[in-house]
């Protein structure tokens, strides 16, 4: 099977991923156990991207501010749009990272990393290599969370507690336009 092929099949997955994290965040549950790197917080935070193919074509909507104030992307998701990107905040320990996933192929764009504190005189490697560790940690942390999230899918879990709880989510986000 050629790779764009095995990409369109699995494509649910990553349309999935982006909306359980939105409702896990919203929901007060985007804490995640990274073992024992502590507790991972994520959320949503500035543009979120949704899309949905009809008879007519590829709609696209764009909704950008406040992860509070995102009512008409909860509309556009309860009318059968799907997240194709999101931008993310990532908490882990002291440490902060906001990027925009993908979810088609799961890149990271504009991936913006804590701060490097290192003396440049000192050791001029040294900064490139404490930015490289500080990328890899929040991808880690992001494999982490991807893994939790398939373990949760493939489990019974999903279809008793977790899906039914998403699903009522996204409907209640065609009324709170409304507000």
């Amino acid at each position: 099977m050629q790779l764009l092929d095995k990409v369109r099949k699995t494509k649910f997955l990553g349309t999935d991923f982006l909306a359980w994290l939105w409702f896990r965040a919203e929901t007060g549950r985007g804490l995640f156990d990274m073992g024992g790197k502590g507790t991972a917080e994520l959320w949503f935070d500035g543009k979120i991207t949704l899309q949905s193919e009809r008879e007519r074509g590829v709609e696209t909507i764009t909704c950008a501010g406040e992860a509070s104030n995102m009512r008409e992307a909860r509309f556009a998701l309860a009318e059968d749009k799907e997240i194709i990107q999101a931008t993310v905040k990532l908490v882990l320990g002291d440490n902060q990272w906001s990027f925009v996933l993908d979810s088609t192929w799961m890149n990271f764009s504009t991936f913006k990393s804590p701060k490097v504190m290192q003396d440049r005189g000192e050791d001029p490697d040294g900064i490139f290599y404490e930015k490289m560790f500080l990328i890899e940690e929040a991808v880690s942390a992001m494999d982490e969370i991807y893994y939790s999230f398939i373990k949760l899918r493939v489990s019974p879990e999903w279809a008793d507690q977790e899906r039914p709880a998403l699903v009522k989510w996204i409907s209640e986000g065609k009324y709170s336009i409304a507000d």
